[in-house]
């Protein structure tokens, strides 16, 4: 029951946060978010051109506020580079089957994703891509 309510509430935290910056003002997405800056570096050393700071900015905050033991340890890029990695398997054609379990795979360190964890991660990232 919990890990099905982060899931609703890591959602709900993208859906909110995609709204609120739905602007495509850089200076002022990058002055709001701490990590505007970490997480513009990591998806352009990507090579990601769909994936902008605001986004990855959005998914950050949203993975540190529903996973916060995933997230212990991890700088914002690190993070930010989940969301550009799991992208790639996306939008590469990857079942979503694949593409969770490497979820579980970047998520490694002091703890692992759950199967449950890593489905709302993958969720959260599609929509995002």
């Amino acid at each position: 029951m919990t890990r099905t309510t982060a899931a609703i509430a890591a959602s709900s935290a993208v859906f909110a946060l995609l709204l609120a910056g739905c602007s495509d003002d850089k200076a002022s997405s990058t002055a709001a978010s701490p990590s505007g800056a970490a997480t513009t570096s990591a998806a352009k050393a990507a090579g990601s051109d769909t994936l902008d700071s605001v986004k990855a900015g959005t998914f950050v905050v949203s993975y540190r506020s529903a996973f916060p033991k995933l997230a212990e340890g991890k700088d914002d890029t690190k993070i930010s580079n989940i969301l550009v990695d799991t992208c790639k398997d996306i939008k590469g054609g990857k079942g979503e089957d694949e593409t969770v379990q490497n979820v579980i795979k970047r998520t490694k360190g002091t703890a692992e994703a759950s199967k449950e964890e890593a489905q709302a991660i993958y969720q959260m990232a599609k929509m995002l891509c």
